[in-house]
């Protein structure tokens, strides 16, 4: 006789309430919308907390995890999650879960569980309220220690093919404080940091940069790269507490009390120095000031040659530990003592392509050479590949094709990133730079793994934590971002204006709308002349949301000025990165509200002069045709019969390939929008002349454009 298949498991019974309603009101729109629930939310979950399908029919679902914590999280975090695609729905069609949750023994059947433990969920479901979950006592009792959640008791209830009555708990999204609505309250708004910050729980630190005593003002790279590693290999320690790069280094050059820059920055201690360098001869003069008292810990000198200067670093890194009385895991020694070459000149390069970085964009090519020759000298150079992989990811993603051919910058973005963590497993620049790939070529879990990874490895990298944020609200998961985002922000409380304007878009998308407008303002106050649109539209947004109608127009006044051309198609395309379809209706319903328009211009054409999918087949395929772009001036354009084109726009020669789809023309090209294809309109100019080049209007997401067929192409 064949043995039963037994095990206890954690079982959720998840159905739709009112589904026979919604089926009869409009069948084809309810399966539709709970076919993309499924796809885009909660199977995703399932996935994440350990869960698998072990049911489904019609609009239920049966679940299974290994543990009653991460049942329940699952379950709530599905609640919270409908509450927000709900939002911009019509109540009457809203799709809401009713969840029950119990703990038993099961019967497997194949994928399929059977029982009493299934039952029980069952039965609990029917007794739950929409947008609510119920537990029975025993999964109760499992999370009750371990998860700060409000319960309700529910009393116990006689259920249908149930011998006993069950005590039931319930949590209810209304109740929850975070509930109203579930996203926006949850992603607590972290202000501006105040002055003064409270002191960390553990030993902190900032380190200065040095001062550059040499003589010589190109050996600042030197002095800055030297502080900015001795920051780095600090960071890595887990029971301290490291200010960022780029805060530590917002007093460069500035004559400001110690104390005062710890009472800024929260810390209690303040690292200062100076570097001298007389040809390959190098004196680190450091001193550790307790900043609570004014005195000094010690006060020394480093001495030696180039070929020894991780050593000297490693020494001033060994009396700081031992001064603020750190012990270091086994791990963390190895990690901090590695040596990332032998090669000086290799060093050099790479502090100098640092330097270069700094001076975006302008130094990006130079950047790019100098960890090129690092890589040449050495090839084992872990952080070199890290940097020039870091540096090809944003070439890729930012559309910097006068640099790198786009699908040249993607290749030796994977092929370094790969190559450094190869030479380094723990390189965090390379786990960062692997989320950034993966977070815009939508794999979204892969995106946070890479950046946990980095967090972890570098417990104190602001950088690490703000890309952390960022993929986590990519993937629609604000909680944690909110909290990756305060992490970073205490450890960054003066990050410089690039960073910023990230900051003020991971703020907007966490309905954080207030502190995104002031980040904004600073931002825009420090680069006036730089990236205006970046750093404009979460303001111009955020004050549309808040019912700021005039700011928000102003604000979107200043976007257009800067680029005439803006329009909600774009973003539509551009943050198709964004996991959850909601996320990016949000972004782009704030643009709208605070006056994008939906095409370049403002442009709005008419149905009748709209060319059908043979028209646009017999005009464009296998022609050469000219006209001018309103955004980017003269263009000429000539494609094939089977729709391989190639074109001069403005400043840049493109090429690419296009298609039909229905009555739809679609392109695409690898230097454009990281390879996604897009649409364009082609329609009749009732004023046009062949004479004027104006005969047709094509219309897409970077520019409205007049142009005539002059002849076939040339093959």
């Amino acid at each position: 006789m064949q043995r039963e298949n037994r095990r206890l498991a954690a079982i959720v019974a998840a159905d739709i309430a009112g589904y026979s309603r919604l089926i009869g009101q409009d069948e084809e729109g309810t399966l539709s919308a709970f076919r993309a629930h499924r796809t885009e939310l909660i199977n995703e979950l399932i996935d994440r907390h350990g869960g698998r399908i072990a049911n489904t029919a019609g609009d239920s679902l049966l679940l299974e995890f290994p543990s009653a914590v991460e049942a329940v999280r699952c379950a709530i975090a599905i609640q919270e999650g409908m509450a927000e695609r709900n939002r911009a729905i019509a109540p009457e069609r809203q799709i809401l879960f009713r969840i029950g949750v119990n703990v038993g023994d099961v019967i497997a059947e194949g994928d399929d569980l059977l029982g009493d433990g299934v039952n029980v969920a069952a039965r609990l479901e029917n007794l739950c309220e929409p947008n609510g979950v119920v537990l029975s006592d025993d999964a109760y009792r499992q999370v009750r220690d371990r998860l700060d959640m409000a319960w309700t008791d529910g009393g116990a209830h006689d259920v249908k093919n149930i011998a006993r009555p069950i005590q039931i708990w319930r949590w209810s999204l209304a109740a929850a404080p975070e509930a109203t609505p579930p996203e926006i309250a949850a992603a607590p708004a972290p202000p501006q940091p105040p002055s003064p910050l409270p002191l960390p729980d553990k030993p902190s630190i900032v380190v200065l940069p040095f001062d550059n005593m040499s003589g010589d003002p190109d050996q600042d790279y030197f002095a800055d790269g030297l502080a900015e590693d001795l920051i780095t290999d600090l960071s890595k320690i887990g029971g301290l507490f490291v200010i960022a790069r780029n805060s530590a280094f917002s007093y460069k050059g500035k004559q400001v009390d110690v104390r005062t820059i710890a009472h800024e920055l929260g810390v209690r201690f303040v690292l200062e120095g100076s570097v001298r360098r007389a040809g390959d001869q190098v004196r680190i003069n450091a001193q550790l000031i307790d900043a609570t008292t004014g005195g000094h810990l010690w006060a020394e000198r480093f001495d030696g040659d180039i070929s020894n200067i991780f050593g000297l670093q490693d020494d001033v890194g060994a009396r700081i530990v031992s001064a603020m009385k750190v012990e270091l895991t086994p791990a963390e020694r190895t990690r901090v003592n590695r040596t990332p070459t032998d090669n000086p000149r290799a060093y050099e390069l790479l502090l100098k392509a640092r330097a270069a970085l700094r001076r975006a964009p302008q130094g990006l090519v130079e950047a790019l050479s100098l960890f090129e020759q690092a890589i040449d000298i050495d090839p084992s150079f872990a952080e070199a590949y890290a940097g020039y992989a870091n540096l090809a990811a944003i070439i890729w993603s930012e559309g910097f094709v006068q640099i790198l051919p786009a699908p040249t910058a993607l290749a030796r973005a994977r092929q370094h990133t790969a190559r450094a963590l190869a030479l380094d497993p723990e390189n965090a620049l390379a786990h960062i730079t692997l989320a950034w790939i993966n977070l815009f070529q939508h794999e979204h879990s892969e995106a946070i793994r890479a950046a946990e990874i980095a967090v972890q490895l570098n417990p104190n990298g602001a950088r690490g934590y703000f890309r952390l944020a960022e993929v986590h609200v990519a993937a629609g998961e604000p909680f944690a971002a909110a909290s990756a985002l305060e992490k970073g922000l205490r450890l960054e409380p003066r990050p410089r204006p690039e960073l910023k304007i990230g900051i003020g878009w991971l703020q907007y998308r966490l309905r954080q709308y207030e502190n995104a407008i002031a980040t904004c303002a600073e931002t825009r106050e420090q680069l006036p002349d730089s990236l205006p649109v970046w750093t404009t539209l979460p303001m111009a947004a955020s004050h549309a949301y808040l019912g700021q109608a005039e700011a928000a127009q102003a604000a979107m006044d200043h976007v257009r000025a800067a680029w005439p051309a803006v329009n909600r198609a774009f973003y539509y395309l551009y943050f198709s990165f964004l996991r959850r379809t909601e996320q990016l209706e949000h972004d782009i319903e704030g643009f709208r509200l605070a006056g994008m328009p939906e095409w370049p211009f403002g442009f709005e054409g008419r149905e009748e002069d709209l060319l059908t999918g043979a028209e646009i087949k017999t005009l464009y395929f296998g022609h050469r045709i000219e006209g001018i772009g309103q955004a980017m001036g003269p263009y000429k354009m000539s494609s094939t019969g089977n729709g391989e084109w190639k074109g001069h726009f403005g400043e840049f020669d493109v090429a690419g390939s296009m298609s039909l789809d229905g009555g739809d023309l679609w392109i695409r090209s690898d230097g454009i929008m990281r390879g996604q294809r897009f649409r364009m309109h082609i329609y009749r100019n009732p004023n046009g002349t062949p004479e004027k080049k104006n005969e047709y209007i094509s219309c897409d997401v970077h520019d409205l454009r007049e142009f005539t067929v002059v002849g076939e192409s040339v093959t």
